[in-house]
C-alpha cells in the first residue's frame, strides 16, 4: 500500500508530455477553425443584430409615414364628406325653391282659372234671370218678345247689373 501513495515519476512525465502533445495538437488542428467559426458566428450575429436593428427602424419610419398618410386621407375624407352635405343642402334648398315656385305657380293658376269660372257662372247665371225676368215680363205685359229685342234687353239688364 505504501506503494500506492508514492507518486513515479515516468508515468507523471509522460502524463505531462501526453497532455502538452494533446495542447499542441488540438491548438494546431481544432482551436484555430473552432476559434474561427466562433468569431464568425460572433460576426454573424453582430449583423444580424445590426440588420434587425435596420428593419426595426425602417419599420418604425414606415409606421409614421402610413400614420401620416392615413391622417392625410381622414383628413381628406372628411373634408369631401362635408363638401358633399354642403352639395346635398344646396341642392336640397334649390330643389325646395323650384318646388315652392311651381306651387305658387299652380295657385296662381288655379286662382284665375276659379275665378274665371266663377266670372263664367255669373255671367251664366246673370243670363239666365235675365232671360226668366224677361219671361216674366213679357207674360206680365202679354206680349211675346223677339229674340233679337231679348238679346238688347238681356244686354241692357246685364249691363244694369253689373253695374250693381
Amino acid at each position: 500500500m505504501e506503494d500506492l501513495l508514492k507518486p513515479d515519476y515516468g508515468v507523471l512525465a509522460l502524463t505531462v508530455c501526453n497532455f502538452l502533445l494533446l495542447v499542441y495538437l488540438l491548438k494546431k488542428f481544432a482551436w484555430g477553425p473552432i476559434i474561427e467559426a466562433l468569431e464568425k458566428r460572433e460576426t454573424q450575429i453582430a449583423a444580424d443584430k445590426q440588420t434587425a436593428a435596420d428593419a426595426r427602424q425602417s419599420a418604425e419610419q414606415l409606421k409614421q409615414e402610413l400614420d401620416a398618410r392615413l391622417a392625410q386621407i381622414s383628413d381628406e375624407a372628411a373634408k369631401k364628406m362635408a363638401q358633399a352635405v354642403k352639395l346635398g343642402e344646396a341642392q336640397r334648398d334649390h330643389l325646395l325653391a323650384q318646388a315652392k315656385v311651381q306651387a305658387e305657380k299652380l295657385i296662381e293658376q288655379a286662382k284665375v282659372q276659379i275665378e274665371a269660372e266663377k266670372n263664367k257662372a255669373l255671367s251664366d247665371v246673370r243670363g239666365e234671370i235675365a232671360s226668366i225676368s224677361l219671361l216674366a215680363a213679357s207674360r206680365v205685359v202679354g206680349r211675346q218678345v223677339t229674340d233679337n229685342a231679348a238679346d238688347q234687353i238681356v244686354a241692357q239688364v246685364l249691363e244694369e247689373v253689373k253695374g250693381k
